[in-house]
């Protein structure tokens, strides 16, 4: 099933499944950690600003984008913003799809800072001009659609992810890259329910009901988990309105199922 950008009154979602792909480096959690999780961990308040993607489907740009501040913030390098539009034109620059706002997949996300960079967001600014709901084609004039100047990249090269594994679908591995002090990108499944009131109060969203409809997919950060509830803590990028200041927290079976969630990836290391 392809899970595309969406458009709706508010927020735009943009996860695509990666491919398979032999040569990923799979994340091995420390076995002194694995013999003594601790039965909760919370990276909130070593996190940055919760992001808003506004309405077009950038959202693997935005949770690469709070993965690579966090890892500035934990590393004690210069905090900036990386430039998220940056991160997502270069995705789709890969994909070939730079006109659509058709999402991207994480890790040509994460290729893209590994190799690219990415820029201060305050060199190259976010900007939600909608896409044409019926096509996703941007016109020609949208700020999204253009390519960076080559001060950009230039700068870029400066602020790279240098160390990035993909995590495997263990709830050990999970919960071991968190107490380890690291958040973990992924991809999930969206259903109605995500975009209900309730859940944008709450941020506590349910596994999916019967019958309940796709509406495609979204990328996000993962930064805790909780055993007595058996749910993961994980950042959103709709802004700090919507559900717990930013954050909402979903169960761990949604991250353990076929078909609701993939590709996990964390950032270890930054320049």
């Amino acid at each position: 099933m392809k899970r595309t950008a969406k458009k709706n009154n508010r927020f735009g979602f943009g996860w695509m499944p990666d491919l398979p792909d032999n040569r990923d480096h799979l994340y091995s959690a420390p076995l002194a950690k694995l013999r003594v999780l601790p039965t909760k961990a919370d990276l909130r308040r070593h996190c940055p600003r919760v992001y808003n993607q506004g309405d077009i489907g950038s959202c693997t740009a935005n949770a690469i984008a709070a993965a690579i501040e966090f890892d500035r913030k934990k590393q004690k390098l210069r905090d900036f913003i990386p430039s998220r539009l940056f991160i997502y034109y270069n995705e789709r620059s890969i994909e070939r799809s730079v006109p659509l706002d058709n999402g991207a997949q994480i890790r040509d996300g994460i290729k893209s800072v590994a190799k690219q960079g990415a820029c201060p967001e305050t060199e190259w600014s976010y900007d939600d001009t909608p896409a044409d709901s019926n096509t996703n084609l941007w016109p020609p004039g949208a700020k999204p659609r253009q390519k960076p100047p080559s001060s950009c990249y230039k700068d870029a090269k400066k602020f790279r992810a240098v160390s990035y594994q993909r995590v495997d679908r263990t709830l050990s591995q999970m919960k071991g890259c968190l107490a380890d002090g690291f958040p973990f990108v992924f991809g999930f499944t969206v259903y109605d329910s995500f975009e209900s009131a309730e859940i944008a109060r709450t941020g506590v969203l349910q596994m999916p009901k019967p019958r309940e409809g796709v509406v495609g997919g979204h990328a996000v950060l993962a930064v805790g988990y909780d055993d007595k509830t058996e749910r993961f803590v994980v950042r959103n990028s709709w802004g700090s309105s919507w559900g717990k200041r930013g954050y909402f927290t979903m169960p761990y079976s949604y991250l353990l199922t076929d078909n609701l969630s993939d590709d996990f990836w964390t950032i270890r290391l930054v320049h």
